[in-house]
């Protein structure tokens, strides 16, 4: 068997937008529901705990699955080139997770704000909406690609 060798252009993606701080955030908040669910019912200063009372298995079993889809999102976030169209579709799910989130904590306050962890997550969830939404990528036809390839290999002479 012979290794794979890559001839052609080389394809990057246009990191260093909002959508890869988000994946990071999602990927924080993810790891430590797997690795640490114990931080989701803690104060931190201000920040009252996401979850009231103390630990229960089932809790701490539910955040430690809430952490599986956080780092999902966080590594489609990284690798999904948004576009006009999948921006549209994935800020709709953000809007929806930021509603969800905020609704938890007002639901757990008597409808009366109080300042938790949901808080972050509706507005880490908004701000990424806004993103998909209005920062779109644009759509590459094969012209435009084929034009970009052009002017790589004319500047490669």
């Amino acid at each position: 068997l012979r290794p794979y060798t890559h001839s052609g252009p080389r394809v990057t993606m246009p990191h260093g937008d909002p959508s890869d701080l988000a994946a990071l955030t999602h990927a924080v908040l993810g790891f430590s529901a797997i690795f640490a669910p114990h931080f989701w019912l803690a104060t931190f200063g201000p920040l009252q705990p996401m979850f009231d009372g103390a630990p229960t298995p089932a809790t701490l079993a539910a955040v430690k699955f809430a952490g599986g889809p956080l780092v999902f999102m966080a590594l489609t976030l990284f690798v999904v080139r948004w576009n006009m169209i999948n921006g549209k579709a994935g800020a709709l799910g953000c809007l929806v997770a930021a509603a969800n989130s905020a609704y938890i904590s007002l639901s757990m306050d008597s409808f009366s704000f109080v300042l938790r962890g949901w808080w972050v997550l509706a507005l880490v969830h908004l701000l990424t909406a806004v993103h998909l939404a209005f920062n779109a990528n644009p759509m590459l036809t094969s012209a435009m690609l084929a034009e970009k390839e052009a002017a790589k290999a004319a500047k490669a002479k």
